[in-house]
């Protein structure tokens, strides 16, 4: 149960981190833009330990 809640809490924080990232780019903050799609990376890669139960 917890490792499905903590799933869709960073498949959430994943898909916050794409939208602020894509509105960085547009304002041309291509540090911050970086940073939120390193975030999102790491997101979906906790996601995807989560979902499989690996973490």
């Amino acid at each position: 149960m917890e490792k499905s809640i903590f799933g869709i809490f960073t498949l959430i924080m994943l898909i916050a981190c794409l939208v602020f990232g894509t509105k960085s780019l547009k304002q041309k903050k291509y540090a911050l833009a970086i940073v939120f799609y390193l975030n999102a990376l790491s997101n979906l890669v906790n996601c995807i330990h989560a979902f499989s139960g690996i973490i």
